[in-house]
């Protein structure tokens, strides 16, 4: 009944109790306040409900009774309960929890907004000066990524297959479902570590002049490939530091060591020597860590896919150190029982898995697995034998276990011949097993090129050793040890020449064709050392041009091709000058005839053996050079070599020593010792300041010096631990100068070329040591 005027408890005039008031009820302020706005003034002052609503769980709710599951505190891994369901023994299901967390979850999100917006973080964030470098890296977070996405049509292009046989790290079956299942809306399915892949394999292809589709670029010559290199750098740049926020290095997982390994040889630019090195080591110890304690590999495609992930991993973890550190004397982490406990593994097959597609992947690329981990079996047998720390710091060489690596090397041979009768699996096809087959072939002559190459450095550092004694035994004999290291350097020589023959011979059956298009620097040191090896002694000028093609034909940014081919052809020029410069002395003085400096039954002596015939100098007078600037022929230097001291250009860095070089020599003599012997070794290291003025009586080759001299056959280069026979080679040999008509000073012979002496000169560019070391198979810039 609704209440009259003269009602005390609610007059007519009165708003409502629960109604707020409006605008002109307070603009009255003049009227005095009443009851009724007394108690709307206070409902507004008081504080809202701070009660919280809780939904119980399902049984608890059909039962309506009270649930006190907001109040349990669960143990971690344990699934909370109320107190009802625990006394009766049923589930205890929060049917809300989604919808508490989607709630919480955006008040959270919320709260997170504010704060950075409006909190203390934001002021000082005002507040601090930003650097340069904070600058930089907070526009390179917001920058989009310079790496293109993986598109499906690059799993079935040419270049994926040909990519995969040289670096089996990624199981195609595997991966690409996986790829594939993120394509249809399942990102979880690559995670993290997995999209690092796919942009990996994208910056892989750009190394070759292919995009994201699996197709090849055109290409602009070697400006192309200059900038090809200089964008897989800023995408390598970019991984690195993906990698260094997810923190792969220090969280072992199947995609990640991946990732790492697939990184480690595009990182040359981008990282210093000792970042590699540890970076490398850590990659190799994630593989070691992962693959011996048992961690599975959960693809959802069966045992055997499962199986051959971790296989692969491991297989090429143990294939590449040794075939790297193992081949040049670095620290091993592997050893063959690690390799034999982890073969007791693998899934055995059954007949009645004989019939299952992916038990017979299984077992072909098993096959072709073995093959190569035989080959890295013989490279560490190299490395107990004379590679190693251990082995480096005898005096003496194990020559029993140095026959068991070549044996070793042999049986390879053989074996990798035997895979040729293997069928097509999976996506490798015949071709690609003709390509497989000739690629490790080519990577053996390699072996056998750093045996001899060993060898020599220790005749060489041994001579040394014993001449710079200051006291002499005379007691102790140095000849039988210096015996045996010849008798040893001469089958590794012969070695080195029966095998490559064989090699160039599959160098020109494969010209023209993608097999050296797409080398991944599994060939590529193999065909420079071979061309050196003939370039030195009996190679033709056809089988010199054969190993510049192979190089011409190679794709990649970070083979290096210009610079090998310049020091091929200098090889070859220098050994047709030395055969001139014999025929010439010949002529002149028939007792320096050649069998001279042969010992008994035309064997030839240490001393043959281990000097020099490249004193540039020395060169140049006996080629007929005059003070008029005349010469008999021009000597063309190839042009300054770019890469330095220290440089890496594969894979990962060597861990033998830490001062950049396998060996590393005391004295000027020690570099100078054979250029001529063997093309691959380090050029002489010349010091302009040791030079004597050359008189004009001295243009007179040594060869006529007289009688009393006390050596009727002066050597250029003696063996000895001066220096005061060595000159800047930059004083006499330039590269794309005039071959004649130019100034000559102090009256030398002009071959093209003038004295930095002379008046006016001009300081040609240097061939010296630093630059030709690069290609010295001990040195850290050969590594793949």
């Amino acid at each position: 009944m609704p209440a009259d005027s003269s009602s005390p408890t609610r007059p007519a005039n009165a708003t409502h109790p629960y109604r707020r008031p409006n605008g002109a009820t307070l603009s009255a302020t003049a009227t005095p306040p009443t009851p009724s706005n007394n108690n709307s003034a206070r409902r507004d002052t008081q504080p809202k409900s701070t009660r919280q609503q809780f939904a119980a769980c399902g049984a608890c709710r059909m039962r309506r009774v009270k649930c006190d599951l907001k109040d349990v505190n669960p143990r971690p891994g344990e699934t909370p309960m109320c107190t009802n369901c625990q006394e009766r023994g049923l589930k205890c299901v929060d049917e809300f929890a989604n919808v508490k967390a989607v709630k919480l979850l955006r008040r959270g999100r919320r709260l997170a907004q504010v704060e950075q917006v409006y909190g203390p973080a934001a002021q000082a964030r005002a507040d601090a000066p930003c650097n340069d470098a904070e600058a930089s890296q907070a526009s390179s977070s917001r920058a989009p990524s310079c790496i293109p996405k993986l598109q499906p049509e690059f799993f079935g292009s040419p270049f994926y297959r040909r990519f995969h046989i040289q670096r089996p790290i990624v199981d195609p079956t595997e991966f690409s479902a996986r790829f594939y299942e993120s394509e249809q809306g399942k990102p979880e399915s690559l995670g993290v570590a997995g999209s690092m892949i796919c942009m990996l394999l994208v910056t892989w292809a750009a190394t070759y002049g292919v995009n994201e589709y699996g197709v090849e670029e055109p290409s602009n010559g070697l400006e192309g490939v200059r900038e090809r290199r200089r964008r897989c750098n800023e995408m390598v740049r970019e991984i690195l530091g993906l990698i260094d926020k997810h923190g792969l290095l220090r969280k072992p997982t199947w995609d990640g060591v991946r990732v790492l390994l697939l990184i480690m040889p595009l990182t040359e630019d981008v990282q210093t020597q000792l970042e590699r090195l540890a970076m490398y080591e850590a990659t190799v110890s994630q593989v070691y860590t992962l693959c011996s304690l048992g961690s599975l590999v959960k693809s959802g495609q069966g045992e055997f896919v499962d199986a051959l992930v971790r296989a692969r991993i491991f297989w090429y973890g143990h294939v590449h150190e040794g075939i790297t550190s193992g081949l040049r004397g670095g620290r091993l982490i592997f050893e063959d029982d690690d390799l034999s406990s982890f073969q007791i593994t693998f899934p055995s097959l059954g007949n009645k898995q004989s019939l299952i597609r992916t038990s017979i992947t299984y077992s072909y690329s098993y096959r072709y697995a073995t093959a190569p981990i035989r080959l890295s079996s013989a490279c560490r047998q190299i490395h107990a034998a004379l590679t190693g720390p251990k082995a480096k710091r005898k005096e003496d060489v194990n020559e029993r276990g140095l026959k068991d690596a070549w044996e070793a090397l042999s049986r390879s041979w053989e074996e990798f011949e035997g895979l040729r009768h293997v069928g097509p699996v999976g996506i490798i096809q015949t071709e690609d097993t003709e390509r497989f087959v000739n690629g490790w072939q080519i990577f053996i002559f390699e072996c056998h090129n750093i045996i001899r190459e060993s060898l020599k450095q220790r005749m060489i550092e041994h001579r040394r050793t014993r001449d710079a004694a200051f006291i002499v035994d005379p007691d102790v004999s140095h000849e039988p040890l210096l015996a045996k290291l010849t008798r040893l350097h001469a089958i590794a020589e012969g070695k080195c020449q029966d095998v490559a023959g064989q090699i160039v011979t599959l160098i020109r059956r494969h010209l023209g064709s993608s097999f050296f298009q797409y080398d991944a620097s599994l060939v590529r040191d193999g065909c420079f050392y071979a061309g050196l090896c003939l370039a030195r002694d009996s190679g033709t000028e056809e089988d010199i041009r054969t190993c510049v093609q192979a190089l011409e034909e190679m794709r990649w940014a970070f083979s290096k091709s210009e610079e090998r081919i310049a020091t091929l052809k200098w090889a070859w020029e220098n050994r047709q000058v030395d055969e001139e410069e014999r025929l010439w002395s010949t002529q002149v003085r028939p007792d320096s005839a050649p069998g001279g400096d042969n010992g008994y039954g035309g064997m030839p002596t240490v001393d043959s053996l281990l000097r020099t015939n490249s004193d540039p100098t020395a060169a140049l007078l006996r080629n007929g050079g005059d003070a008029n600037g005349n010469s008999a022929r021009a000597l063309h230097r190839p042009a300054a070599l770019t890469l330095v001291e220290g440089a890496t250009v594969d894979a990962g860095p060597l861990t033998s020593v830490s001062e950049g070089s396998w060996h590393t020599p005391s004295s000027t003599s020690d570099l100078a010792h054979s250029h001529h012997n063997s093309p691959s070794a380090g050029a002489a290291a010349i010091m302009s300041e040791k030079i004597a003025p050359i008189e004009a009586t001295g243009l007179m080759p040594n060869y006529y010096q007289p009688s009393h001299s006390g050596n009727m056959f002066m050597e250029p280069f003696a063996d000895t631990t001066g220096a005061d026979h060595f000159t800047t080679d930059s004083q006499f040999y330039g590269h794309g100068m005039a071959t004649h008509g130019m100034g000559v000073g102090m009256g030398m012979g002009g071959h093209g070329m003038q004295a930095s002496s002379a008046h006016g000169s001009t300081t040609l560019p240097s061939f010296s040591a630093p630059h030709y070391d690069a290609y010295y198979p001990h040195s850290n810039s050969s590594h793949r």
